[in-house]
């Protein structure tokens, strides 16, 4: 239930095809995680800072598709989210 109420909150930011991209573009986001982890990191706690729909819809159409990629499949793509596990950025 809670990653579907996630998926909708993420759907109503970035649009559902953007979700549905993201998730097809899995690998993509995989490779921005591991190779630039510094700026996956800075996009991460840019996002997680902002409260309101508004802010995280504005922020979200600056962000450069792969790290939106990046942050969609860090929150709902379960083998993402393994690596960063891997990664040691489980704490994001």
């Amino acid at each position: 239930m809670l990653h579907r109420q996630l998926r909708s909150a993420l759907e109503e930011i970035f649009g559902e095809e953007f979700i549905e991209r993201s998730l097809l573009e899995s690998e993509t986001a995989q490779r921005v995680i591991y190779e630039q982890p510094d700026r996956f990191k800075e996009t991460i706690r840019g996002f997680q800072q902002l409260n309101y729909r508004d802010e995280q819809t504005a922020y979200a159409d600056k962000l450069e598709p792969e790290y939106g990629y990046a942050l969609i499949c860090s929150l709902i793509h379960n083998p993402t989210r393994e690596l960063i596990v891997e990664l040691g950025m489980n704490y994001l």
